[in-house]
């Protein structure tokens, strides 16, 4: 009877490698977009804003790639109660948008970025359609966004020269570097769930800035999160350092519980300016 070359010790090592070798090749990758949303009304009514001006990329070893993307205006109105005639919406009014995604992977660097830029915009939840009133009385310090936004909004984000980065740097053999950042010209937040007075910031903002916290609002300024998960398939073999590293920055996150809008209670999220990198 013929003995075998290998031990059962041998045998082992060899799975484990060939599962390894088997094992997706990571890609360096990085995604922006503009605004997206999530909310709930009432208990019930779902409805999704899609991330706006969306774009991303990914490479693996000895590529490139750049894929921005332009808008002159983005204008998206979302019902929360689409089967009522007049009734809370989200409103999004922005100019001048660029979103880009961006990556290098060289032998032993890898590079990317996710960028994502507004010149100015609005986000609110508001009634719609706005009460028109013909012929309309004058009323000081009004927005030119009035007719679109209208000026009954339970929340309103105005905001000029934003800006929201993710970069992802990793010289090997050394450690991942992932830095986010998030910057305005200018930022204001008004209406009842705020309260009597707005709130303004600006400049370069530090991660993770909560501005509001309430039992039913939390708006969190260059929102960071840098996870590290495994990525291996599951049932397959999945060497330690096989993991996904990634950082990804929400420029404003604002996360509602059962918030009052207009007499309707809505849950879930907003995001505007968000971009993401890594590997």
């Amino acid at each position: 009877m013929k003995r075998s070359l290998f031990s059962h010790g041998h045998v082992a090592v060899l799975a484990i490698a060939m599962a390894a070798s088997a094992a997706p090749v990571l890609a360096a990758q990085s995604s922006a977009y503009a605004v997206s949303a999530d909310l709930t009304t009432d208990g019930s009514s779902h409805v999704q804003l899609a991330p706006q001006l969306q774009t991303s990329g990914a490479i693996s070893l000895g590529q490139t790639y750049d894929n921005p993307q332009r808008s002159p205006l983005l204008g998206k109105i979302v019902r929360l109660l689409p089967l009522q005639l007049r009734g809370p919406a989200l409103t999004v009014l922005e100019q001048k948008l660029l979103t880009d995604a961006s990556g290098i992977s060289g032998i032993d660097a890898v590079n990317t970025q996710g960028l994502s830029r507004a010149a100015a915009g609005e986000v609110a939840l508001s009634l719609y359609p706005p009460v028109i009133i013909d012929p309309p009385p004058p009323v000081s310090g009004a927005s030119a966004t009035d007719a679109l936004i209208g000026p009954v909004s339970a929340l309103r984000v105005q905001f000029s020269k934003l800006k929201a980065t993710a970069n992802y740097d990793h010289l090997f053999p050394g450690n991942a570097k992932r830095s986010g950042s998030t910057s305005f010209g200018s930022v204001t937040f008004s209406g009842p769930l705020i309260g009597a007075k707005p709130l303004t910031f600006s400049g370069e903002i530090k991660p993770d800035t909560v501005v509001v916290q309430t039992p039913t609002l939390k708006i969190t300024l260059n929102a960071q999160i840098i996870p590290q998960n495994p990525v291996c398939e599951p049932g397959k073999v999945c060497p330690l350092y096989r993991v996904l590293e990634t950082v990804e920055t929400k420029a404003v996150l604002i996360e509602l519980t059962d918030a009052a809008v207009l007499g309707h209670k809505v849950s879930g999220n907003i995001v505007i300016g968000d971009a993401q990198a890594g590997e």
